[in-house]
């Protein structure tokens, strides 16, 4: 009876705590499948879920305690349905991890069927970095006139990978290939794609925000920047500070990029709080507004 009384009492207090909250959209989540799942420390020792089931509920949890209602979530396509089948608030929009289109066996008929099946709402994460592309190759081009047809929004990783992937699991990622510019020709040649730049080019943090002036539809989010290591906070500091004073952090939306450690939610909602250069008003448009307005969430 007491244990009962306990959870009755845990439960309502994270749930006033939740509810306190005001709403957060997270752009950048990740999913994965027992397959697909690995076990890591973070850059700070932290040690990430034990599986992929622990991973899952340790997320969902964390969208419930910070409120936040919707969340872009990329992996396969098996880890996805796994998680929106799990989905009990409707709070998950599905996206697709994707490095190359061939290496996924998903041709344009299969694209084109998982969109009208609602299989796939955002195109993204597209890792092109880690397959040695990038957005503005052939290979990419049917599956974006496809996006354009049915107003996919499209989401491509900018910035670098994990320290010596081209060493073990991306032979042919460069970190060239991570500059937003790589991306110009296909700002011209969709002008109505909804596109944003996860991590905000990070090292080429400059470059995103010139592009987003240039081309006012061009969104980005801050992804990892927000944590994975004190470098990516140093770009994520200087981006915010530029944009601001640029008069561009209308085009910025919150993604924590949790990947297997989904205490970097937490993590990054913090230090984006403790920004003191950003209003109170700045970090709401970052953590809701922003990304409600790039959905066209109502």
């Amino acid at each position: 009876m007491k244990n009962s009384l306990l959870m009755i009492v845990i439960f309502i207090s994270q749930f006033a705590y939740s509810q306190e909250q005001a709403a957060i959209i997270d752009m950048h989540i990740h999913s994965y499948d027992q397959n697909s799942f690995w076990y890591s420390k973070d850059f700070y020792g932290n040690l990430g879920s034990i599986d992929s089931d622990t991973h899952f509920k340790e997320t969902y949890d964390l969208f419930r305690k910070f409120n936040i209602v919707k969340a872009v979530v990329c992996g396969n396509l098996n880890s996805v349905d796994v998680w929106k089948a799990k989905d009990t608030d409707s709070r998950i929009i599905r996206g697709i991890y994707i490095e190359s289109p061939i290496n996924e066996g998903i041709d344009t008929f299969h694209f084109e069927s998982l969109i009208k099946s609602n299989k796939i709402q955002i195109f993204g994460e597209i890792g092109a970095y880690y397959s040695g592309t990038t957005l503005s190759d052939s290979i990419w081009q049917p599956y974006l006139r496809i996006c354009e047809k049915y107003d996919i929004p499209v989401a491509i990783h900018t910035g670098g990978g994990n320290p010596g992937g081209t060493y073990t699991s991306s032979p042919k990622a460069r970190l060239i290939l991570g500059d937003p510019f790589l991306i110009e020709d296909v700002l011209v040649k969709y002008p109505k794609l909804r596109i944003y730049l996860m991590h905000s080019g990070e090292d080429w943090h400059e470059h995103a925000l010139r592009l987003m002036a240039y081309y006012p539809q061009l969104y980005s989010d801050l992804g990892a920047m927000l944590w994975v290591e004190p470098l990516t906070q140093r770009y994520v500091n200087d981006f915010l500070k530029n944009a601001k004073q640029a008069g561009y952090l209308n085009q910025i939306m919150f993604g924590s990029d949790q990947m297997v450690w989904p205490n970097a939610i937490k993590m990054s909602i913090d230090y984006l709080n403790s920004l003191d250069f950003l209003s109170d008003e700045d970090k709401r448009n970052i953590l809701y507004n922003n990304a409600a307005r790039f959905l066209r969430i109502n």
